[in-house]
């Protein structure tokens, strides 16, 4: 099964130049905890919940900061057509709860977490459990 089929949710985005207190707003009102920065159609960062409680506010930044300051610039991606053991491979060797999804041009096509990768793997293993109870 390949990646682009995998993705559930369309992907939150945000500008390089936008403060950090409209990624907040965003990610409150979409009920997010990332979003995907981009330069023009493709991915030139990521910035987490997390990248805000440390890089910001620990860091005694002001809201007013641009997102490009304090996002992880050049995020690991993953191509939509890579298949289901390269996406968890990927996952495993990077270290990252999040993946961008690109096409092949690097264009945005969606993000996966490890989250929805435990979520397809708890649906799969109810279906077998279901199949072996008959």
């Amino acid at each position: 099964m390949p990646v682009k089929d995998l993705i559930k949710r369309k992907v939150v985005t945000v500008e390089p130049d936008d403060p950090v207190s409209l990624a907040a707003k965003r990610m409150q009102d979409k009920l997010v905890g990332s979003l995907v920065v981009l330069d023009g159609d493709k991915p030139a960062g990521i910035i987490t919940d997390r990248d805000i409680a440390i890089r910001v506010v620990g860091a005694g930044k002001s809201p007013d900061t641009p997102v490009k300051e304090v996002m992880t610039k050049d995020p690991i991606t993953i191509r939509e057509d890579a298949s289901f053991f390269e996406l968890t491979k990927t996952f495993r060797e990077a270290a990252v709860r999040r993946l961008i999804v690109v096409d092949k041009d690097g264009r945005l096509v969606g993000l996966i977490s490890v989250d929805d990768v435990f979520e397809l793997l708890t649906t799969e293993f109810a279906n077998l459990i279901a199949a072996i109870r008959g």
